[in-house]
């Protein structure tokens, strides 16, 4: 009878381990999710502003070309 709960309690904690794994890898995909929808967001922000710029520069040359004219 010993021998039988012994394994009743290793099964228990197995089952345990194996519950609190499960409930960390969830956590982890979560933040995971959430920092990959900030980077994608942050790379698109990169993008619009590196085209900002390009367009500022070219004004920028425009109306000098102008004065100096």
């Amino acid at each position: 009878m010993k021998k039988f709960e012994l394994n009743l309690d290793a099964l228990i904690v197995v089952i345990l381990l194996f519950v609190v794994s499960l409930g960390m890898n969830f956590i982890q995909y979560r933040v995971y999710s959430e920092t990959a929808r900030e980077n994608v967001k942050l790379q698109i922000q990169g993008q619009l502003d590196q085209l900002n710029l390009s367009s500022m520069q070219a004004y920028i040359d425009k109306v000098s070309a102008e004065k100096g004219s």
